[in-house]
């Protein structure tokens, strides 16, 4: 019997293990679909979210004046970690973006082995990142930006966390609010303003001293 007693705890520590795994890979996958982070090896790096640019976003802008804004969920302490985000636009230099974290705690409710219900703090409880920077100023045309993820921990030896997420836009000002547009109606008026003129110049020329100085 206690040979039994000790297998029987043994599989309900291994599906515990499952449930919690279950759900760390549901939190992330929740997020976003699209492709998870990974480490150098290619092993999935749980984690940490996948990377959420917010802005900008996959559209036609009529500025080239943009920030960047993204988002990262993680479990990963940041005052015990270091989280690194950097940005790149059409594939150049990357650039450090600027970050700050806060965590957001989850409650969940727990039932010890006497029935007794307690609340507290639920595993699913994390960390939310949040980066921006401004970004400099775009030509007209088709433009990308990819955000490049770091995710570095105590012990974690080659199992660092890698990811990234790309977004294509386009910048399309329009030409009439570079230079106002010149009013249909004003070459009309010039016109009737230089014939009017010239009417009176002629006239003028036409009238004898005693009829020019009845018209003063």
């Amino acid at each position: 019997m206690p040979v039994m007693g000790k297998e029987e705890s043994m599989k309900r520590s291994a599906s515990a293990l499952t449930l919690i795994l279950a759900l760390l890979v549901l939190l992330v996958a929740g997020v976003q679909t699209v492709k998870a982070p990974y480490t150098s090896d290619g092993q999935g790096f749980p984690l940490a979210s996948p990377i959420s640019i917010t802005s900008p976003s996959n559209s036609t802008y009529s500025s080239g004046l943009l920030t960047l804004n993204v988002t990262v969920k993680t479990f990963l302490n940041p005052n015990t970690s270091n989280v690194t985000l950097v940005y790149s636009i059409d594939g150049k230099t990357n650039t450090t973006i600027r970050t700050e974290s806060r965590p957001v705690p989850i409650e969940a409710e727990f039932t010890d082995a006497n029935g007794t219900k307690t609340t507290g703090v639920s595993i699913q409880s994390y960390y939310l990142i949040t980066g921006w920077a401004t970004l400099p100023e775009m030509p007209e045309g088709s433009h990308s930006i990819t955000v490049y993820g770091k995710y570095e921990f105590p012990g974690s030896y080659h199992n660092i966390g890698l990811d990234n997420s790309t977004v294509y836009f386009t910048i399309s000002i329009n030409s009439e609010q570079k230079i106002p547009e010149f009013p249909t109606w004003a070459p009309m008026t010039l016109t009737f303003a230089a014939l009017a003129v010239t009417l009176a110049v002629y006239k003028h020329k036409l009238c004898t001293p005693n009829q020019r100085e009845e018209f003063t």
